[in-house]
């Protein structure tokens, strides 16, 4: 699964709030951020599919 959220410099505080909070429920998710594009930085947080048990 994969959680794209675009935000802006202001809304960084808030970023990290959703991160930490996906990072809690997921433990080895995966975040990217990427550069800025329209004004709007980018982070994507991958989530990966369980394992087969």
């Amino acid at each position: 699964m994969k959680i794209r959220v675009a935000y802006t410099e202001d809304e960084r505080e808030k970023k990290r709030l959703l991160e930490w909070a996906v990072k809690r429920l997921f433990s080895d998710a995966v975040v990217k951020e990427t550069a800025a594009k329209d004004g709007f930085l980018h982070t994507v947080l991958t989530v990966p599919k369980p394992k087969k048990t």
